[in-house]
């Protein structure tokens, strides 16, 4: 099993977790012959299979990273048995394939829990990652449109891949928490962004 850094995050949600840090260093290099930028990159261990995954395509990995969580959560966040339901943060771009998607699917696999894949939905496909955090917090309120209902009451495990301000999950926590049968929410993230930010 690969070494990981949990780290505890905090929001409107019962527990949160984040599994390491996407990179641990990013040394800009100067240009390429087409003036975009290089950069001398260092993952974590799980840093460097999320970077495949998502950005080359390396689907088999999904499974990889979900028996990380799958350990995370049973032996050492101990929680396997108060998760009714797994449900997947809504994606920010259109793919044929969905990274997340992958990982929430060997997820629900490993630990025997339904999982929804569309409980949420965004209105909107626009890039909000560089505006300022109160922003975010406004435009998602209204770009997020909670899709689907729990059927009877139970507890939700609620899965990211790349953590950074929290306010996607702040938001689609605070629809959670307008449902009735939502008792408790727990947050579970792959990576959080670079180590100096």
């Amino acid at each position: 099993m690969l070494e990981i850094n949990p780290m505890v995050i905090e929001g409107n949600w019962k527990e949160g977790y984040v599994l390491d840090y996407f990179m641990l260093e990013s040394r800009y290099k100067g240009e390429d012959i087409f003036g975009y930028p290089i950069f001398d990159v260092k993952y974590s261990e799980i840093g460097k299979l999320m970077n495949a995954l998502k950005y080359h395509k390396e689907y088999k990995k999904a499974a990889d990273i979900a028996d990380i969580a799958v350990d995370f959560i049973k032996n050492t966040w101990k929680i396997d048995d108060k998760i009714d339901g797994i449900i997947a943060t809504p994606p920010a771009h259109e793919r044929t394939t969905q990274p997340l998607f992958q990982i929430v699917k060997h997820l629900g696999e490993a630990l025997n829990k339904p999982i929804s894949l569309d409980f949420f939905r965004k209105l909107t496909p626009n890039e909000i990652k560089a505006l300022p955090e109160y922003k975010k917090v406004e435009i998602f309120k209204n770009s997020i449109s909670k899709e689907r209902k729990l059927r009877k009451k139970g507890n939700i495990l609620l899965v990211d891949d790349l953590y950074s301000t929290g306010a996607t999950l702040r938001s689609l926590c605070s629809h959670l928490a307008d449902d009735p049968m939502v008792e408790n929410i727990y947050v579970l993230v792959i990576c959080k962004n670079i180590k100096s930010e």
